[in-house]
């Protein structure tokens, strides 16, 4: 922040070095570019998935302040470039120009906590759905294929929210809520679930176990108007 403003003070002490001012903005493009993916590097790559699950709900929450801070610093490159290029020729464009700007800023921002608001919400409703319908199974065989059937769809309904990146809509560049090879771990751990007939609950224990982390994760961001 210090640094961005000590930039704008040297634009509008020097309005001539427009090339000086443009290299010493690209830090802002840069930190926009590479700020997430620095930040997903950074992540424990050796925990265990308990210590993962534990730790949940500040991974989601690290990967939407870089994405938020990394929007941020695209906007304000782009408004920085904007105000080296008009200050000496057309100052009447800074006030609109720098409130546009600023309400992309704020939008954007918004966007994104929106968005980790909704996945969370949904992600919650879904897996008590899947909770319910695998403590359905364990009660006993009557029906047994169509409570297999209703907990498979549920799974297959969660599966996408796990996959959902948290921080952006586009799955490239974004954060899923869970690490892939994590996903894959509990699909299996389900699967057996689910075929645990005969009244046993056993095998279902370790994954509600697992649910019920993922879901305390969620529950601080409920949000059911997002």
């Amino acid at each position: 922040m210090l640094y961005a403003w000590k930039l704008l003070n040297r634009i509008a002490q020097e309005p001539d070095r427009v090339a000086e001012h443009f290299a010493s903005a690209t830090v802002f493009m840069y930190a926009w570019g590479l700020l997430p993916l620095v930040a997903q590097s950074a992540e424990p790559k050796d925990q265990s998935k308990e210590q993962l699950l534990e730790r949940l709900s500040a991974r989601i929450g690290r990967a939407v302040i870089s994405r938020t801070v990394s929007n941020a610093s695209g906007i304000y490159f782009a408004g920085v470039v904007i105000y080296a290029l008009v200050f000496t020729s057309r100052p009447s464009l800074l006030v609109p120009v720098a409130v546009t700007l600023g309400g992309a800023m704020i939008a954007t921002g918004h966007k994104t906590w929106t968005r980790l608001r909704k996945l969370s919400t949904q992600l919650y409703g879904n897996i008590r759905t899947l909770e319910r319908d695998l403590k359905v199974i364990s009660s006993g065989n009557e029906k047994a294929d169509e409570k297999q059937d209703a907990a498979r769809r549920s799974w297959d309904t969660l599966e996408l929210d796990l996959w959902t990146s948290v921080d952006t809509g586009y799955a490239l560049f974004g954060t899923p809520f869970l690490p892939p090879e994590t996903t894959n771990n509990l699909r299996e751990r389900v699967e057996e679930a689910i075929e645990a007939l005969e009244g046993d609950a056993v095998a279902a224990k370790e994954v509600l176990h697992d649910l019920s982390k993922i879901r305390e994760a969620c529950a601080g961001r409920l949000d059911s108007v997002a």
